[in-house]
Parts: C-alpha cells; sequence; structure tokens
C-alpha cells in the first residue's frame, strides 16, 4: 500500500507470557502478565520498528520493559491492557516514537 492508505504488517504478532524477552523478529508482540514482569528488549537493525502492547492481565497487569539501549531512560513501563509502546531503533538505540500510557524512567 502507498501512503495516504493503511499500512500492515504482515507478519504474526509474538506472544509473549511474561516475564521474558520480547523478540527482534517480529514488528509486534503481545503481552499477558498476572502481576509485575521484567521484560528484555534486545538491540535491533537501523531503522527497525518494534510495537510492544499489553493485552491481557491480571492481578493488576505491569510489564517493565528494560530495552539493552534506551534513548531518554532505562525502562519503559506498561502498567494496564491497552498500554503499548511503539519504538524506532536509530543510532544504536531505541527511540520512543509513539504509544498509549507508557512511562519511561
Amino acid at each position: 500500500n502507498k501512503i495516504p492508505s493503511w499500512l500492515g504488517l504482515a507478519q504474526t504478532a509474538q506472544a509473549l507470557s511474561t516475564p521474558g524477552a520480547i523478540d527482534v523478529t517480529s514488528a509486534i508482540t503481545n503481552m499477558t502478565t498476572d502481576g509485575t514482569d521484567a521484560v528484555t528488549l534486545a538491540d535491533g537493525t537501523q531503522g527497525q520498528v518494534k510495537i510492544a502492547c499489553m493485552t491481557a492481565g491480571t492481578n493488576t497487569p505491569v510489564a517493565v520493559i528494560t530495552p539493552s539501549n534506551l534513548d531518554g531512560g532505562t525502562t519503559i513501563t506498561l502498567n494496564a491492557v491497552g498500554d503499548s509502546v511503539v519504538l524506532l531503533f536509530n543510532d544504536s538505540a531505541w527511540v520512543i516514537i509513539g504509544g498509549n500510557s507508557a512511562v519511561v524512567a
């Protein structure tokens, strides 16, 4: 498709029951957690976009994502179902370019 049409990602999303590692091979990671869980994210490839979403959880779900390299902080926290973060890997670090209710620390 061409802009201004919608853009679609053809890959199957990673389904991650946290704690664990977000992969850098799929564009989207859907996370399920049952409390506060640690999640890691390795470095990507220049220009890569990665989307992480908290799609399900119980017991006040929280996912604390620790990328190997993150511009502007060291962790990204998703505090509830529906929270998300959109990242771009640029100049050897992940840069947050969008999302919903993600907290950077």
